[in-house]
């Protein structure tokens, strides 16, 4: 059984039964009201067909008025004779209307000089504007109008009258009536009974479908009134005899009924039939509809089928389609849907129960289809949609991001985008010129003008913007292959322009870039190089004096010499290894800063306080300036110390002696400024920014003991703190310069 349904075959048969289930449940809902528990002598469509049977019954019976009769009984309100009076507006807007109409006829006569036919039309202009007139000044006047207006309506209706004869006939044949005239006793029927009981006996409920009684008593009589058809389309043309015959108020009592021996060709009898055809196909219908959605919805849990087409293969396919046009595509299947369940639904048979069963079951093929199609549209659109939440990513593979991207991309230079436009504007109506001249040859001369005056230069100004542009392109071809051509020209302010202008701005970063990755390369080989001396240095000396150890007959003071010499290069090379360590996190941006309320003044000072047997030592002067108020920054304090020491020991190590050295800390706004200033005693060279690399020293020679880490190390913990760290050097003359944000 699972295999079954999990089969492509088996779905498609659920797909077939949930829509019979959906169509079946929705005609029940749609239809209820109209079939259950209701006959045809119940359903609108009756009551609107009896009422036309009255109309008829009304005018061909019952009001049977010849036209001489209907003409008798004309009157004429005051409303409607105000009506004519002002129907086409007031004295002066008719009078001027009626000038208006002549005054071209009479100024073509007149400029053919045609007085008799000029003066044909000012007596024919004047006899109108004096009949307007006499409606205005006499109510009698325009009475006799109203009522030839009236008699000729009449005269219209007798003819439609006797046009429709044979169709009350046909009505007749399904009805069959008694009535009669309370104020005349005059008596409408056709029925064969002699009187009034024999025929109230064949109008019996067992002998009748649909029987209405009229008594007489209030809501249960026929006024005459109540029911005047039109015969034809123009309502006007029988608008005096409907209002004549509406005015007759007689009462009728009597029976009005639809008989079971109806004719075969009736049209009571066809719509009855239909109706029961209607009726019972309702029932099979609903009843079969409400258990195959019962069965199928009791399917689809079972068998987890919405489940299996989520995971169906072909879901990798449409998973490439643009998001748009699916959603685009779901919405024409959910509209196709809907009309095909509507089709399924609103139904009305008429003819065979074969051909109802041909129809139902081609309307219901057609929406199992789109059912099936809409169903598994949605199904795989909710699991995109839970796989990728449709983020702002996604939406960008659709055809529309894509459209207006593309379109922002065209409007981006608005002036480029305009000629453009221009352009094709242009072409477009050139072309469009030549097909026009030739059907208006004398407006040659005028399109050869406007061609050399607008469409020429036109054409010229764009093949130079694409000679321009092809020169941008070959340009950029031989940049891209690596030959740097000189500088494009790029006057003005087109985007063309703009282009060429980016080129070379892109050609000269390219050469810097260059410049910058050669010297990179050099950099990246002197680290190495120094890397390696650095630390082979005391490594060499450290391997070297504890083979000397090995002495068998090495005495104790000898030893004692080399252990010290080993002890001090260990250090050395613990030194530089800490440092490199320490220099390759500050790169990666490892270290956390520990920031606290510090005062710079007093941390400068006490830096300079472990140096102060050096300094002694030294034949270097120390010389520095600072405010006697602190000077609080929000730094690590440790780091920042780490900064000072390097500076000092940098100082002591590399400056001339019996120099001077210089060191000041200041507060400008909200920044800590400091500087330390010595004279070198290496020769410092032109390029000051290369003392930060790594292993960089002033001492090319590389004699001293630093590890050419120092300023690397500060520079770092200086940007770390989102300061600013410069070195300057004029001549010997070397200067750090320091700033640190108070904030």
């Amino acid at each position: 059984m699972d295999t079954r349904w999990k089969s492509k075959l088996g779905q498609v048969a659920w797909v077939i039964l949930f829509t019979i289930g959906l169509s079946g449940t929705l005609a029940f809902l749609n239809h209820w009201d109209s079939y259950m528990g209701k006959s045809y002598f119940e359903t609108d469509e009756f009551k609107g067909e009896f009422e036309t049977f009255l109309g008829y019954l009304h005018i061909y019976e019952v009001s049977n008025l010849t036209s001489e009769e209907l003409k008798g009984k004309i009157t004429v309100s005051k409303e409607e004779i105000k009506e004519y009076r002002y129907r086409n507006g007031d004295l002066s807007e008719q009078i001027s209307t009626i000038q208006n109409q002549f005054r071209p006829q009479l100024e073509e006569a007149n400029t053919n000089h045609d007085k008799k036919l000029e003066s044909y039309f000012k007596k024919q202009r004047d006899k109108k504007i004096e009949d307007i007139q006499k409606n205005f000044e006499s109510d009698k006047y325009v009475k006799q109008k109203v009522t030839k207006e009236k008699e000729e309506q009449i005269d219209q209706f007798i003819e439609n009258k006797k046009a429709v004869q044979q169709e009350f006939q046909q009505w007749q044949s399904s009805f069959e009536y008694y009535l009669q005239n309370n104020e005349t006793a005059e008596v409408f029927t056709n029925l064969t009974a002699a009187n009034k009981e024999d025929a109230y006996k064949q109008l019996e409920s067992r002998n009748m479908l649909y029987l209405q009684n009229y008594t007489g008593e209030k809501n249960s009589y026929l006024s005459i009134s109540d029911f005047s058809p039109s015969l034809d389309d123009e309502g006007d043309s029988q608008q005096a005899a409907m209002g004549i015959l509406a005015d007759d108020h007689s009462v009728l009592e009597g029976k009005i009924g639809v008989p079971k021996a109806l004719p075969a060709d009736s049209m009571i009898n066809n719509q009855y039939k239909m109706f029961k055809k209607n009726q019972l196909f309702f029932f099979l219908f609903s009843a079969a509809g409400l258990i195959a959605l019962c069965v199928s919805i009791w399917l689809a849990k079972k068998h987890q089928l919405l489940l299996l087409i989520a995971h169906s293969s072909y879901i990798t396919l449409y998973k490439k389609i643009p998001v748009d046009l699916k959603i685009g595509c779901m919405i024409i299947s959910a509209i196709a849907f809907f009309i095909s369940l509507g089709v399924a639904t609103d139904y009305n048979i008429y003819g065979t129960y074969a051909s109802m069963i041909d129809d139902t079951v081609i309307t219901i093929g057609f929406a199992s289809f789109i059912t099936g199609l809409t169903l598994i549209q949605l199904i795989w659109l909710i699991s995109e949609w839970k796989e990728n939440d449709w983020t702002k990513g996604y939406w960008k593979t659709s055809l529309t991001y894509r459209f207006w991207h593309d379109l922002e991309k065209f409007f981006h230079f608005r002036s480029l985008a305009f000629q453009y436009l221009i352009l094709l504007i242009v072409i477009f109506a050139s072309g469009f010129g030549v097909g026009f001249v030739l059907y208006h040859v004398q407006l040659v001369g005028l399109y050869l003008v406007l061609f050399m005056v607008v469409t020429v230069p036109i054409l010229m100004f764009s093949l130079k913007k694409i000679s321009y542009f092809n020169r941008i392109i070959l340009h950029s071809s031989e940049l891209a292959a690596g030959n740097m051509e000189p500088d494009l020209k790029a006057k003005g302010s087109s985007a063309l322009a703009g282009l060429a202008r980016n080129i070379n701005t892109l050609k000269h970063g390219v050469k810097s870039l260059q410049k910058s990755e050669a010297k990179s390369e050099r950099l990246k080989t002197e680290l190495i190089t120094n890397v390696s001396h650095d630390l082979r240095t005391p490594l060499t000396s450290i391997i070297t004096y504890t083979e000397l150890l090995k002495t068998p007959d090495l005495d104790g003071e000898s030893r004692e010499a080399y252990v010290q010499i080993i002890d001090k290069k260990s250090k050395r090379l613990k030194v530089l290894i800490e440092d490199l360590f320490e220099a390759s996190k500050m790169a990666s941006g490892s270290i956390e800063l520990v920031k606290a309320r510090v005062d710079i003044v007093q941390l400068l000072q006490q830096a300079l306080a472990e140096y102060d047997e050096a300094i002694e030592q030294s034949t270097l002067q120390i010389r520095m300036s600072a405010s006697e108020q602190p000077i609080d920054a929000y730094v690590d304090g440790q780091k920042i110390w780490r900064v000072f020491d390097n500076l000092i020991g940098n100082i002591l190590k590399y400056s001339l002696e019996n120099t001077r050295v210089y060191i000041a800390v200041e507060k400008r706004q909200d920044l800590a400024v400091l500087s330390f200033k010595n004279v070198s005693k290496y020769e410092l060279g032109g390029n000051t920014e290369e003392l930060f690399e790594r292993f960089k020293r002033g001492d090319t020679s590389r004699h001293t003991e630093g590890s050419g880490l120092g300023l690397a190390i500060a520079k770092s913990i200086i940007d770390l703190h989102e300061g600013s760290m410069d070195v300057e050097a004029d001549g010997d003359l070397f200067k750090v310069n320091i700033e640190l944000d108070l904030a």
